[in-house]
């Protein structure tokens, strides 16, 4: 019985040991990385923006890395992507850039941030994109000289008033028409009223 004490004692410290080693190593910073990105876009809301992250191994051996963004938090704005793929492998010395699309389809009210991990075995480090919302963009009014609205002004007025003028012409037309005609039916008349008087 005390070779069985011995050997659960053994274990259990044996696996506090490896639990405290995998805790550490979990919290290891990245070494030998050196990543570049731009965290911060002004993204319109039902568009989107592309964050680049590049990711350099200054290290002598090839590491896999994996990117991970925080999924709750862009669900709250919208949806991502990631190009060409959320895990790469650097050879030593070599670097690679990888685009994550963040495209907004909820109104973000100030600005929304997004958490990125970038793992490497039991290395990581965590870098932080900020997507801030704004209005869509409106078309500028061109602001018109004064002389420019006077001239519009004044067109309009010349077109209502050659407008009229016609109409004036028309109607005295058509009266000069009504009465040659109502002249000419008197002189037949009158004509008429001539050749029966003889």
């Amino acid at each position: 019985m005390g070779k069985h004490i011995l050997i659960g004692t053994f274990l259990l410290i044996s696996m506090f040991l490896m639990l405290g080693s995998l805790a550490a190593a979990e919290s290891t910073p990245l070494t030998e990385t050196k990543i570049d990105y731009t965290g911060y876009r002004e993204i319109e809301v039902g568009k989107g923006a592309v964050y680049q992250i590049e990711i350099t191994n200054t290290g002598t051996h090839e590491k896999e890395y994996e990117i991970m963004p925080k999924a709750e938090a862009i669900r709250e704005i919208g949806s991502y992507s990631i190009d060409p793929s959320d895990k790469i492998i650097l050879k030593a010395g070599k670097k690679e850039a990888i685009y994550i699309y963040i495209s907004v389809e909820k109104q973000i009210t100030g600005r929304a941030v997004i958490p990125v991990e970038i793992k490497t075995g039991f290395s990581s480090t965590n870098i932080e994109l900020v997507a801030r919302s704004i209005a869509p963009a409106q078309p500028k009014d061109e602001v018109s000289p004064p002389f420019a609205a006077a001239f519009k002004i004044a067109v309009i007025m010349a077109l209502v008033i050659i407008i009229l003028i016609a109409i004036i012409l028309s109607i005295i037309k058509m009266r000069k028409k009504e009465e040659e005609e109502l002249e000419k039916d008197f002189n037949q008349e009158v004509e008429e009223n001539v050749e029966t008087y003889y």
